[in-house]
């Protein structure tokens, strides 16, 4: 089959490699679509992954990688129930142990001994990829409704994210919501929170492009270009005073994080939603913004197989229509070229297509 391997910094070398076999108890399936996320990037960078018990770890390599994908199956193991060939499905990438301390407490994307699909095992940037048993012990196998595209399906990850996101920090209705960073995950997180029933939302920037980009798609009311508005002042101008009832960080920005506290309003909650880079994660922050307001303050790592089942719901209600953020597409030969495409300002999600 064909599939690009992250080899070193920065680079992806496609190529033929020898086919996944269908695994006893678990499933092989044929990617039709995995799209490109702001961590496959960080990984590109530096070869980190996630923390594993507060330490950072490295990915072995070479790796097939590649988390949000949607895929048929196409071949099914021995004694396996519930799926057949020809079933539409996506993964959930975190693969939880079940039966550490945080997965019995019911907080399995916190697991001690989390592996991650595309990260400890090979991902979605081939043309197949295979699930095994324990992946679907997990849960984090979730059939796509018929009336879910498949392409859109595979921003099924992404949306549990947010899911859990608003779960932590949930939305009243009514609320006045600001995201910091107008990225695909930013958007989704606006989107959604308009669906729960907030009052006004709002996105913000440093630039111009992407704030148009997401405008475009978005059901965002407001949107703060910070190179040319002050956060504070607009922010003030737009609640008459009062700041902001919940802000989520949906970038890697200390800036944002320090920013986020002073716009909350009075018993509001700020969620650091954006993971920052190794070595600019230590942030002076003012802890009397936090103390005198009463704010919250929470951070969102991933998510668990509920949520991506919870994602999939939305998108079969039609309250998520995930389409609206496929931006470009591109076949797994030129991956590279998608990379680049990715880091760039004024666009939403790039889809690697490995099949066609």
């Amino acid at each position: 089959m064909l599939a690009a391997r992250f080899v070193r910094k920065s680079l992806f070398e496609v190529g033929e490699v020898a086919d996944p076999q269908c695994p006893p108890g678990g499933l092989l399936v044929r990617v039709h679509a995995c799209a490109i996320c702001g961590t496959d990037l960080k990984v590109l960078q530096c070869q980190d992954v996630k923390l594993d018990k507060g330490r950072v770890t490295r990915m072995d390599i070479p790796r097939i990688t590649g988390h949000e994908l949607s895929g048929v199956v196409e071949g099914v193991g021995e004694g396996i129930r519930g799926f057949q060939s020809g079933d539409r499905i996506v993964v959930a990438p975190t693969v939880p142990c079940l039966g550490c301390v945080m997965c019995r407490r019911g907080y399995p994307e916190m697991c001690d001994a989390v592996q991650i699909v595309g990260y400890h095992r090979d991902g979605g940037f081939a043309q197949l990829i295979r699930v095994d048993q324990d992946v679907l012990a997990a849960g984090c196998v979730v059939k796509v409704p018929e009336n879910v595209p498949l392409e859109a399906a595979a921003l099924t990850e992404p949306l549990s994210c947010a899911v859990n996101c608003l779960e932590l920090s949930p939305v009243r209705k009514g609320a006045g919501v600001l995201v910091m960073g107008a990225g695909p995950l930013g958007v989704i997180i606006a989107d959604l929170a308009h669906h729960l029933g907030a009052g006004r939302t709002i996105l913000c920037d440093i630039s111009k492009a992407q704030l148009e980009k997401a405008a475009a798609v978005s059901t965002a009311e407001v949107t703060i270009n910070l190179s040319d508005d002050d956060l504070e002042e607009r922010v003030s101008e737009l609640t008459d005073g009062f700041g902001v009832d919940l802000v989520i960080t949906a970038c890697s920005s200390p800036q944002a994080q320090q920013e986020a506290l002073k716009v909350v309003g009075k018993r509001g909650a700020v969620n650091f939603f954006g993971g920052l880079l190794r070595g600019r994660s230590v942030v002076p922050l003012d802890s009397n913004l936090i103390h005198y307001k009463e704010a919250a303050v929470v951070g969102t790592h991933g998510s668990a197989p509920r949520h991506v089942a919870k994602a999939m719901e939305l998108q079969a209600e039609g309250a998520m229509d995930l389409s609206r953020y496929v931006d470009r597409k591109f076949p797994l030969t030129q991956i590279n070229e998608a990379v680049k495409v990715t880091q760039g300002e004024g666009r939403l999600k790039v889809l690697i297509t490995p099949n066609g």
